[in-house]
């Protein structure tokens, strides 16, 4: 038995944890950072390690070579208070252990020792530093080093002090990778809800609770949705779907009524709306309103929306403004490198137009390197700004193709339609000519600008190409009255 929308409703309300997009994006993200924090930790582990072993040496180092020659005078001189006072120095270095002072005759001179259990020696101690290290020092004498030793300076090193401040530095490490790893995860997790989960359940439940076939009620409109992304393009689908479910409903309702009213030449009837039912399918894919290369609207779609503009421009006296713009040497290019690079270039191409543009802006394929910006509300400086704007992001982009960056350039034509409330501000020859447009037919303005905008493009092409050239409204009047 199949189920209604509600019904699904229903089932995706009890959907079960871990079974959503959202648990999932968490999950792995908890994953993946906490592999991305051990790998850190490891690494910082690693780099702490080598820092405290080379201070264990160096501080070592240090303080034996500076009591070197103390230790020398003490034994030369016999003096056990010099001993002990060099002694208690070197011992303030945690490190060392013990420290005693022997004469040639191998007697003791002096001897310190740490208290037992002051600094315990650990397991580790061995494992990280070697463990306890004694140093027998020979005692030279400074002005006849060539002499037999004066005695010996032993020393005994516990690295337990650098054993735990690693194992500390190492404990911290871990717990801050750890919090800052899983931290991030969840901000990941919920962006990406936010982004791009919530938007596709919204339409999930926009989907299910529409019946197309109902043809008395008028269908809702998909979620507002403000990027123009996979979602957005799922809604149009969707919207675009629907509509034509509709209208198959509604012809072959028609074709019911009229089979049941009638009642004569049954499969005469049927196999006639069947094909008309064929042709009105072939015509709404005649019609479609994309480009299927770049997906940008198409020239008839764009010639739709220039004629309703043009009822607005009249209607609520508010500007409005046309780029027409060409690759230039685009053939070369084809010939150069093949339709494949060509193809790749209009595709780079229409994606720097969709992200350059409002919302509201139309961008279109005309046909073959030719495109169309269609902006609703602009005058004639934002228009030569987007233009330029338009110019030089064409002229840095690079196109990546076999191997190569393939660099292009286009031409541009520019043209605009002031506000009548602005014609004071307008030259007199500019606003008379404004105002025949704005008594022409929608239709014959279309054409008329489209001839106007498409002569300033071959302008540019002739004066050097990669430019922008904007179309002066003061010389209209043989186009406006032709």
């Amino acid at each position: 038995m199949s189920k209604t929308g509600k019904d699904t409703v229903q089932d995706l309300s009890g959907l079960k944890l871990g079974s959503s997009v959202a648990t999932r994006q968490l999950k792995y993200s908890l994953l993946a950072a906490m592999l991305l924090g051990f790998v850190i930790t490891a690494f910082q582990i690693f780099t702490d390690y080598q820092w405290l072993e080379g201070v264990y040496q160096q501080a070592n180092e240090r303080v034996v070579d500076s009591s070197l020659p103390v230790a020398a005078e003490a034994v030369t001189k016999k003096d056990a208070a010099l001993a002990e006072v060099m002694a208690r120095g070197m011992m303030l270095q945690r490190s060392i252990s013990s420290v005693k002072i022997q004469l040639g005759d191998g007697s003791v001179l002096y001897q310190r020792k740490r208290p037992v259990g002051e600094i315990p020696t650990s397991r580790w101690a061995e494992k990280l530093f070697g463990g306890l290290q004694q140093l027998e020092i020979q005692l030279q004498n400074e002005n006849n080093p060539s002499a037999d030793a004066l005695g010996t300076l032993v020393v005994v090193l516990n690295p337990q002090v650098y054993v735990t401040a690693f194992m500390s530095r190492s404990a911290w490490s871990f717990l801050a990778n750890m919090v800052f790893a899983a931290t991030m995860a969840v901000v990941f997790a919920a962006l990406s809800y936010f982004v791009f989960s919530r938007p596709l359940v919204k339409l999930a439940h926009y989907i299910v609770n529409s019946d197309p076939s109902d043809v008395k009620r008028s269908l809702d409109m998909p979620p507002t949705y403000r990027h123009d992304d996979e979602v957005q393009l799922l809604s149009s689908v969707t919207v675009g779907l629907f509509g034509m479910i509709r209208g198959q409903i509604g012809q072959l309702q028609r074709a019911r009524d009229d089979l049941q009213d009638a009642n004569v030449n049954l499969e005469t009837r049927v196999e006639s709306r069947t094909r008309a039912l064929n042709e009105a399918m072939g015509k709404l894919e005649v019609l479609a309103s994309t480009d299927p290369l770049t997906g940008l609207a198409n020239r008839r779609i764009f010639m739709m929306r220039l004629e309703e503009n043009l009822s607005i421009w009249k209607r609520r006296d508010t500007p409005m403004s046309i780029i027409l713009l060409d690759i230039d040497r685009f053939k070369l290019l084809n010939d150069t490198y093949g339709h494949q690079a060509g193809d790749a270039v209009l595709v780079s191409l229409a994606k720097l137009l969709k992200y350059s543009l409002r919302d509201i802006d139309l961008p279109a394929r005309l046909g073959g390197e030719e495109f169309a910006v269609l902006l609703p509300g602009e005058g004639a400086e934002g228009a030569m700004i987007l233009a330029e704007r338009l110019r030089s992001a064409f002229e840095q982009d690079a196109v990546a193709f076999g191997g190569k960056h393939l660099n292009y350039t286009s031409s541009f034509g520019v043209i605009s339609l002031p506000a009548q409330g602005t014609a004071g501000k307008l030259d007199a020859q500019v606003a008379k000519n404004v105002a025949l447009l704005k008594s022409r037919e929608n239709t014959d303005v279309a054409d008329i600008l489209y001839s106007l905008v498409d002569a300033a493009l071959y302008q540019a092409k002739e004066t050097g190409r990669n430019r922008c050239v904007p179309v002066d409204l003061a010389n209209l009047a043989d186009q406006i009255s032709a």
